[in-house]
């Protein structure tokens, strides 16, 4: 959608639905990071310490609830700034795109860091849809093969949080395990 900015130029508004679905997003994503410190707390009021494997999986937590968090309203703060459209979109992406290619790459090293070993398969097709997820970031700024827009941007955000949770999900036992 496109207004008359003041200034006589074309400006973007973020539709209600988009701001609206970025909104919850971001208000989940932050609910998200409460939580897995709520649970953090668990470990240490049961008596457990933090390993190294565990720092890396907070971090995980914290850092990917918090970019999701950021990156939701980063439209609608563009939108206060009347940028056209033709550059809020592939901005938003470009930013996203670069954050996230960084955590993927910072995420791998952290984990190999960690756990030498081979990756186990859900790992492996997690780092694999995400590069594809990411990709998509690349193709929204480019323009292809359809103009940038808000979907590839909240799909992919929307991706981050859900894959930050299942992680979280899936290495929960690890945090409220007590050792014997």
């Amino acid at each position: 959608m496109q207004t008359i900015h003041p200034a006589g130029k074309m400006a973007a508004i973020v539709t209600s639905a988009e701001s609206d679905y970025l909104f919850r997003l971001a208000s989940l994503s932050l609910s998200f990071v409460g939580f897995s410190a709520v649970v953090v707390t668990l470990r240490g009021a049961l008596g457990g310490e933090l390993s190294d494997r565990h720092l890396r999986l907070v971090r995980l937590y914290i850092e990917g609830g918090l970019l999701v968090t950021a990156l939701a309203v980063v439209p609608t703060l563009l939108n206060l700034l009347h940028l056209p459209d033709t550059v809020m979109w592939p901005s938003c992406s470009a930013v996203a795109a670069a954050i996230f290619t960084g955590l993927l790459l910072v995420q791998f090293r952290r984990r190999r860091a960690i756990e030498p070993g081979r990756f186990p398969p859900w790992v492996v097709i997690v780092y694999a849809v995400s590069a594809v997820a990411v990709a998509s970031l690349w193709f929204n700024v480019a323009g292809f093969p359809f103009a940038s827009n808000a979907g590839p941007y909240a799909v992919v955000l929307t991706w981050a949080l859900g894959i930050f949770g299942f992680i979280f999900v899936r290495t929960m036992e690890l945090f409220l395990h007590r050792e014997a």
